[in-house]
């Protein structure tokens, strides 16, 4: 049997600098490396960041009075990501293959010659499709930001990605042979898989929303079709959790704000809702893949969530969730309704989507798919 080849993995820019923090990717690579390294795939992983100077000048440029288009205008800024790809450079490199989160930055540049991966959740040319996160920002930026990534994604040795959609997108999009662009997916982020509840009833109707981003994530219109909900149920509660502050919430929605997995007290918090609760939804505006849902389906709550982007991909109408229209509060209503209504069958999606889940979205099982591929590169 050949050896298995490692990764040095960077970690930089706008998701973070430190590999290891709860903080950093979301809470993705300090999930994802302890795996790679126990299934021998890690060889290192290196947090960049930028000299205190240059990151201050390269601020300073960049100013804006509006803190969202100041944050885009510094991070699409292709002088920072030169900077970035230069702090790079004076990092070592000890693995056979390199792989980098996201395209902030270019391996490519600073280790010329040598295997390099890049691993995506998302990408600039979703996030403008969308129409969603983008305003105020000068469209200098924004083509500059596109030709710098479009650069460094023709340059790698291959591509991962969370999503076959975002595999499409690549191709598309970016111009990336098929060949090259490779979906391995991504694994829910739990240290441990909760034991599945063979006694857990559907008959309380409890809605569960979880997503800091509560506009990104269609919050606005979850309250407006639970209103519609109350009409139809009156018992009905909208549990959310993620949000910092929330006001003027309607009658039967609970707001618990932000839960940290690291702190045991909203740990066990949040566990709590997770068994309590007979379904989640996420009905994002934009949305480039949705961890929440599949966190969900592994306490047996059926997904409602947008019919698009990768959330497509894993809730099959009828099986394991629904599917909604972007931005219809009135679709999201009747659809929630009438799974809270029917407690037998929200029993049977909810089996069908913890299966689903330990089947193809553990860190296990993705990063057996990326061994596979390193090993042929």
């Amino acid at each position: 049997m050949a050896l298995q080849r490692t990764l040095s993995i960077f970690v930089g820019g706008s998701v973070g600098s430190d590999p290891y923090s709860p903080k950093t990717w979301s809470g993705i690579t300090a999930h994802m490396l302890p795996v790679m390294k126990e299934a021998g795939l890690l060889g290192d992983a290196r947090g960049v960041t930028l000299p205190r100077l240059t990151r201050y000048v390269t601020m300073a440029k960049n100013f804006h009075p509006t803190r969202f288009v100041w944050r885009k205008h510094f991070y699409f800024d292709p002088a920072y990501r030169r900077a970035l790809t230069r702090a790079v450079k004076k990092l070592p490199a000890t693995s056979p293959v390199l792989m980098q989160i996201g395209h902030m930055f270019s391996l490519p540049d600073a280790f010329p010659g040598r295997t390099c991966i890049s691993y995506h959740d998302g990408n600039l040319a979703e996030l403008l499709s969308s129409g969603y996160g983008i305003a105020g920002v000068s469209n200098m930026r924004i083509e500059q930001a596109l030709e710098y990534e479009h650069d460094v994604a023709r340059r790698m040795s291959a591509i991962f990605t969370f999503s076959e959609y975002l595999r499409q997108s690549f191709i598309r999009a970016y111009g990336v042979p098929a060949s090259r662009v490779f979906n391995v997916g991504a694994g829910i982020n739990f240290d441990h898989i909760p034991e599945a509840n063979p006694a857990k009833t559907y008959t309380a109707p409890r809605i569960l929303f979880i997503g800091i981003e509560f506009e990104r994530k269609g919050g606005r219109h979850l309250l407006e079709a639970f209103r519609q909900v109350r009409e139809a149920i009156p018992s009905a509660e909208l549990h959310i959790v993620g949000p910092s502050q929330l006001d003027n919430l309607p009658d039967g929605v609970i707001f618990h704000g932000r839960l940290s997995k690291a702190d045991p007290v909203q740990k066990q918090k949040l566990e709590e809702l997770f068994r309590t609760a007979s379904i989640s939804v996420l009905p994002s505006l934009y949305e480039p893949f949705g961890l929440a849902p599949l966190e969900a389906m592994l306490y047996q709550l059926p997904a409602v969530v947008t019919r698009d982007w990768a959330l497509q991909e894993f809730v099959t109408p009828g099986v394991n969730g629904e599917l909604v229209e972007k931005g219809s509060a009135d679709d999201l209503a009747q659809k929630m309704i009438t799974l809270l209504r029917a407690p037998e069958r929200l029993a049977e999606m909810g089996r069908n989507g913890r299966e689903m889940v330990l089947t193809r979205y553990t860190w296990p099982v993705v990063v057996g798919r990326m061994a596979e591929i390193v090993n042929n590169l």
